[in-house]
């Protein structure tokens, strides 16, 4: 009795520690003011944020989207669109803010474990891979003109530094 008892709590231990292990290894989402990618429903978006300035669509996956701006505006942005899968679950958020951020404000808030790539247009960015967002800057100040939501990611190996 005693051995399957002390069997009984080392398999505890273990089951415990793996979940422990498991979630270690996941990254959580940063999300932008409550809204998650992969879990925030659009409902609760409008809930939270109340009636859009419009619905729209950019065609393809970016065909279900609620906008914030003019006076529907989300304290802190200048901006805000937020992107539905085809069971309405968010999986970006666009926000662009209402005030000038260099990239030391970036890198002190978030660090500086990003990848640092520039686009096609010239636009340096910043992509937070484990965190799920990307911060885009002005090619001609260098402040942030964007943050782009997303579920986390693993990096993609395209250069650019770490």
């Amino acid at each position: 009795m005693f051995v399957t008892a002390t069997r009984f709590r080392l398999a505890r231990v273990l089951v415990v520690c793996f979940g422990i292990f498991l979630a270690g290894g996941i990254s959580r989402a940063k999300g932008w003011k409550g809204a998650l990618p992969g879990v925030t429903i659009r409902k609760q978006v409008v809930e939270k944020f109340g009636k859009p300035f419009k619905d729209f669509s950019r065609g393809g996956k970016l065909s279900n989207a609620l906008s914030y701006q003019g006076d529907q505006t989300i304290e802190g942005s200048l901006e805000a669109n937020f992107y539905f899968d085809k069971n309405d679950v968010l999986f970006r958020i666009d926000v662009f803010p209402a005030r000038e951020i260099t990239v030391k404000q970036i890198e002190h808030i978030f660090g500086k474990k990003y990848i640092e790539r520039v686009t096609k247009k010239g636009y340096t960015f910043f992509d937070y891979y484990q965190l799920g967002m990307v911060v885009f800057f002005d090619k001609d100040d260098g402040f942030v003109k964007s943050f782009m939501f997303t579920e986390p990611q693993q990096p993609v190996k395209r250069g650019g530094k770490k």
